[in-house]
């Protein structure tokens, strides 16, 4: 791609990677995938806008990943969700305003099964949990036994345990030094674990295997003009 400038390559391998990323379950610490990738791909910087932007994006990506394992996964989902925790990203909601009567029948249907159907907030806690440590301990953390005992907890115990561990990632995603930043980042994860009694998190790899750990569908809402007004009343004059 860079030898030939092939240009029209560029995003669907910059998806390619990123979803690539986003899916694995863990990086092992001696890994130096995402190094080299950020060596690559910084040469490419040089190229005209907007394919540059791609790849600074890719790198801000990537330079997140080094210092918070999982967090781009973690800020996804909790934005298609919208949980109600911190949010240190800014998020871009995309509103389609639509005719019914120009609209093919199966979008509409798709789309008011998705409207009706939400992920409980309970299960995206308990899956956000499980993603967040496994990313940062691999098999070191029994995902099993962490899993039955998330489900165990109530809705208030892992808000307030999701919230702790979401800070201390989004603290380390801040930080300038990647390896200091996963220590600590580390650290208060294996505290917060102590305090919520999880199953004890070893010091070595043990052999277990990785679980990928799937995206849930986007909270999808829909709105009928016959039923929502925008909060004006129907046939009210408009102010100029």
């Amino acid at each position: 791609v860079q030898e030939k400038c092939d240009y029209d390559l560029v995003p669907p391998l910059a998806l390619l990677f990123y979803y690539a990323v986003l899916y694995a379950p863990h990086f092992p610490p001696g890994s130096d995938l995402l190094l080299k990738a950020a060596s690559v791909y910084h040469s490419f910087l040089t190229w005209p806008v907007p394919y540059c932007d791609i790849f600074r994006e890719l790198l801000t990506f990537i330079s997140d990943e080094l210092k918070a394992p999982g967090i781009s996964f973690q800020r996804l989902v909790r934005t298609e969700q919208g949980l109600p925790v911190k949010n240190y990203q800014s998020s871009t909601v995309t509103v389609l305003l639509l005719n019914r009567s120009e609209v093919q029948s199966e979008f509409l249907s798709i789309a008011e099964k998705l409207s009706a159907s939400e992920h409980p907030q309970h299960a995206t806690l308990v899956l956000l949990l499980e993603h967040l440590y496994q990313a940062n301990f691999g098999t070191r953390c029994d995902l099993g036994s962490l899993h039955h005992l998330l489900k165990s907890k109530t809705l208030e115990e892992l808000s307030e345990i999701y919230a702790s561990a979401a800070d201390a990632q989004e603290v380390a995603a801040a930080s300038s030094d990647p390896l200091l930043a996963r220590e600590r980042l580390q650290s208060v994860l294996r505290d917060i674990a102590g305090a919520a009694s999880f199953p004890a998190i070893v010091g070595e790899a043990q052999p277990r295997k990785l679980h990928t750990i799937p995206i849930p569908a986007a909270r999808c809402y829909t709105y009928s003009w016959d039923q929502d007004n925008f909060g004006k009343r129907r046939g009210s004059p408009v102010p100029p």
